[in-house]
């Protein structure tokens, strides 16, 4: 087995914070036989790579060493930048996030940043029931608490959830284009939603 499967094996385990032990557990083998994956002495079958993708929710070539993204939505994705990453689209917002979960998952913020994308739909859903465009049966807690709730959720998401670490950021001499395009752009919708709101204090 290629090195980078047991380097990646080992270091995804200890991303979770979990004993050999404990992670053999999940996993349903001996931690004498994860240690030798671990340290490359045994190789596994193909039945346990994709156990072991799918427990620490990377995909299989990413754990084997065949791509740097960790998850199998990235991988759809051309790696490399196109034109339409410039463009304010859908596709860019799941590069963007793609790219972002890839950035944060060295520092273990990976599990916080998709809690996050979740609460953003589900504050959309949850408006838009409380609009009658969707079910009111697609949401089960009640309308104030579902917006408080997943607000502050979120808030402390973005103040407390994203690890500090430190590791300086590796030298980039810009953003990938696709979370530049992004960020300019949620900038542009804060700076009219801020001149609408002083417009309104001021007639």
């Amino acid at each position: 087995m290629h090195t980078a499967f047991s380097e990646r094996l080992a270091n995804l385990r200890k991303e979770r914070g979990l004993t050999q032990k404990e992670a053999a557990e999940q996993l349903e083998i001996s931690a004498a036989l994860l240690s030798h994956y671990e340290k490359g002495i045994r190789e596994c079958g193909l039945a346990f790579v994709c156990k072991a993708a799918a427990f620490y929710d990377v995909s299989c070539d990413y754990i084997l060493g065949v791509s740097d993204s960790r998850h199998a939505m990235a991988e759809t994705f051309d790696a490399r930048e196109t034109p339409q990453d410039r463009e304010f689209r859908a596709v860019t917002l799941f590069r963007a996030a793609t790219v972002l979960s890839d950035e944060l998952s060295a520092f273990g913020g990976q599990d916080r940043l998709r809690s996050y994308y979740a609460l953003a739909i589900y504050r959309i859903a949850a408006e838009a029931v409380k609009q009658g465009i969707l079910p009111k049966s697609w949401i089960a807690v009640p309308d104030r608490a579902a917006e408080s709730l997943s607000g502050a959720v979120m808030d402390s998401i973005v103040k407390n959830g994203i690890p500090k670490s430190e590791k300086s950021a590796p030298p980039r001499t810009a953003p990938p284009a696709c979370l530049q395009t992004v960020v300019e752009n949620s900038e542009r919708i804060l700076q009219k939603e801020f001149a609408k709101f002083f417009d309104a204090e001021t007639n």
